[in-house]
């Protein structure tokens, strides 16, 4: 699981809360610092973070991202 971000993000900080506050693990990468994961993003159609990967699947809007977390940690 990876949750792409940015340096200055409220919705991403909101959303880093959320996988603290469930104890789940997952890599957060800024991309902001790495060009190759911008890419990634911007390759899968998406112009905006955060941006939350499961398996291959991409889940842009944070409150389905949330929603998502709630499920794994259910």
């Amino acid at each position: 699981m990876k949750l792409y971000t940015k340096t200055i993000c409220p919705k991403c900080l909101w959303v880093k809360s959320e996988l603290d506050a469930a104890n789940l693990q997952v890599e957060i990468i800024n991309i902001d610092q790495d060009e190759t994961a911008k890419q990634k993003v911007l390759d899968a159609g998406f112009l905006s973070v955060p941006l939350f990967e499961i398996n291959g699947e991409f889940i842009a809007e944070p409150t389905s991202i949330i929603n998502r977390i709630s499920e794994i940690t259910a």
